[in-house]
């Protein structure tokens, strides 16, 4: 479980710092504007990944980019909620009852498999994508070093992590309090949708 707190604490640090270093210091507000366009702001029921515009935690503070009133909305939120769209972009609530506002999925479904895995007595769930989700994938993350990608399912984020040059697009952990009964449930719910 060790490793599992220590994620959670620094994920939010280096997001935080993923977002001032992207937007440096003249940004305003309306640079950290979503896009538009396209939108798939609702949540699908299938296993997604979904870049993190922003996130948050109680206590845990923001950059100045993220726009006052999109943290003042997001603080409001109590989780668990109902998927919501906001600006374009959807909102969900973590397990941990982080609430995370995310763009577009870059991909979603293509799951080959999903097994829940022991690690040093921590269990989490590896989803493998199917060739084809995964080539999306990677595609994507070379433009997406330091970013936030969340993996959602169901109307829920499952867990985030930040891409980095031992990101594997093939295989996703999903990290979490898991038990070996809880870890088996969720492989086989997302293996089967």
């Amino acid at each position: 479980m060790g490793a599992v707190r220590l994620l959670r604490t620094l994920a939010p640090l280096a997001l935080i710092a993923t977002l001032v270093t992207a937007c440096g210091s003249g940004s305003s507000s309306s640079a950290a504007a979503p896009p538009t366009g396209g939108s798939s702001a609702s949540a699908s029921g299938q296993f997604e990944v979904r870049p993190v515009f922003a996130r948050y935690s109680p206590g845990v503070q923001f950059g100045p980019q993220v726009p006052k009133e999109l943290v003042d909305q997001m603080s409001h939120q109590s989780c668990p909620m109902k998927p919501a769209t906001v600006q374009g972009m959807l909102m969900e609530c973590g397990a941990d009852k982080t609430v995370y506002l995310m763009k577009d999925p870059i991909t979603t479904g293509g799951v080959d498999t999903a097994e829940a895995k022991e690690l040093q007595h921590d269990w989490f769930v590896q989803v493998t994508l199917d060739p084809s989700t995964a080539s999306t994938l990677a595609a994507a993350t070379p433009s997406l070093a330091g970013t936030d990608l969340a993996y959602s399912f169901q109307g829920s984020v499952l867990t985030s992590a930040i891409v980095d040059s031992s990101f594997d697009s093939g295989k996703l952990a999903i990290i979490g309090d898991f038990d070996k009964a809880r870890a088996t449930h969720l492989a086989h719910e997302i293996a089967t949708s």
